[in-house]
């Protein structure tokens, strides 16, 4: 299990999550769960949640269809495709309900085209592709921390300061939520670059950073 973050910043998107994944023995591994995709002038990331094995599957038929050439003037269509075919060989509706739930995954996509400067935030539900309405999204165990702190907290920052809001909510949902843990790894993607930054930030860090207490304190003392 994991927690993902999508996000639009200023003039790009950035992505985040935890790197933990809990093995069949009840063990704990390190993974990569953020993955990118570079075009003719465009650049792709989806971050997964869910069953790991599916989700590393998923990720690689997203990136899959995105190098089709016509994946920008088509990326719906080619996404539903990807999902719809993930979801009826691997969770069809033939397996027992318990099998079906354990195999669930959803993924966070984002797409920033530079040519144009549009940007696009998707978040899957089963084989759906939905387009979010917001500036971000989220997906795995943690969303529900995670949400609670971006709808109060979040604003489209430049992407330095989003890169630091993101990793205080991975470590606030590390601290919060069984199985959400590891590194924190960040990935972005400006619309003025080609490429993507990806970084690397082990739980060190994360005890380092300002405690949320630390931040709210003022309000109720009055200093």
């Amino acid at each position: 299990m994991t927690l993902v973050i999508g996000a639009f910043c200023e003039n790009g998107m950035a992505f985040c999550s935890d790197t933990e994944e809990g093995t069949v023995g009840g063990g704990k591994r390190d993974v990569r769960k953020l993955f990118d995709f570079c075009g003719d002038g465009w650049s792709l990331l989806i971050g997964t949640a869910g069953f790991g094995p599916l989700c590393d599957v998923g990720a690689k038929r997203i990136m899959i269809a995105a190098a089709n050439a016509d994946f920008m003037q088509r990326h719906d269509e080619r996404l539903s495709e990807a999902m719809a075919q993930l979801y009826s060989q691997y969770i069809p509706q033939s397996l027992p309900e318990w099998k079906q739930q354990d195999r669930q995954v959803s993924f966070v996509i984002g797409i920033v085209n530079r040519r144009t400067g549009e940007r696009l935030l998707y978040k899957t539900a089963e084989e759906i592709v939905q387009p979010v309405q917001h500036q971000f999204a989220c997906a795995g165990v943690g969303q529900e921390i995670a949400l609670y702190l971006l709808d109060r907290l979040f604003d489209e920052l430049p992407a330095r300061q989003c890169q630091q809001l993101l990793a205080f909510v991975m470590r606030e949902a590390k601290e919060s939520v069984g199985n959400v843990g590891g590194n924190t790894e960040i990935v972005t993607v400006m619309n003025n670059s080609p490429g993507t930054v990806r970084q690397r930030f082990a739980p060190g860090w994360d005890a380092k950073q300002p405690r949320l207490w630390n931040n709210v304190t003022k309000f109720w003392t009055g200093s």
